[in-house]
């Protein structure tokens, strides 16, 4: 959840950046507003996003709630792939962009390329979808799928309580420790 936060924020932050580059004429400011998207989309979002989709089945393949179990879990999987996959074909564009924006001169096209609308409705798809699942999260709403049912029904019948396996306690807290010395080195 810490690191969906984490994507939401930082294409939250990214989207005004592109809305200014839309709204822009100066081509210098639009030249350094797309560098700075670059190096925003490259260093924070993609691995804030790939963060969020690795944690996110690492925690629901240690939890009581599993990965297929319940509709909504698998939603939030399905939607969040789907933001990632968007952002991959987006990275895909701006770096286009960005080594536009690195040529001495522009022109007209590239300007206009540049300036492309492409820009703000990625990032606002993807921010939209981001949110959907965190909505899902935080809800967490009734439904259990076929294999939820059975898992359920296996558990009952069990006498044993459940708990989180200890693999899952040594990984999370080294993703916890790991994302806090990066945390650290970043303000550095």
């Amino acid at each position: 959840m810490i690191t969906t936060m984490g994507w939401l924020g930082s294409a939250a932050a990214y989207i005004p950046i592109a809305a200014y580059v839309l709204n822009n004429q100066d081509a210098e400011m639009i030249r350094s507003a797309i560098q700075v998207m670059s190096l925003v989309a490259n260093l924070i979002v993609v691995p804030v996003a790939f963060a969020s989709l690795l944690t996110g089945v690492v925690l629901s393949l240690g939890t009581k709630w599993g990965l297929f179990r319940h509709y909504w879990i698998f939603l939030k999987l399905l939607f969040t792939v789907i933001a990632v996959f968007m952002l991959v074909a987006y990275i895909q564009e701006l770096s286009h962009a960005a080594s536009i924006a690195s040529k001495s001169t522009l022109s007209s096209t590239d300007i206009s390329i540049l300036k492309d609308t492409i820009h703000i409705v990625h990032p606002s798809g993807g921010l939209l979808i981001v949110l959907v699942a965190t909505v899902l999260s935080v809800y967490k709403p009734k439904g259990m799928t076929r294999y939820g049912w059975r898992k359920q029904l296996e558990n009952k019948s069990s006498t044993e309580p459940y708990t989180t396996p200890r693999w899952i306690k040594i990984v999370g807290s080294a993703v916890i420790v790991l994302l806090l010395l990066i945390a650290a080195a970043a303000l550095k």
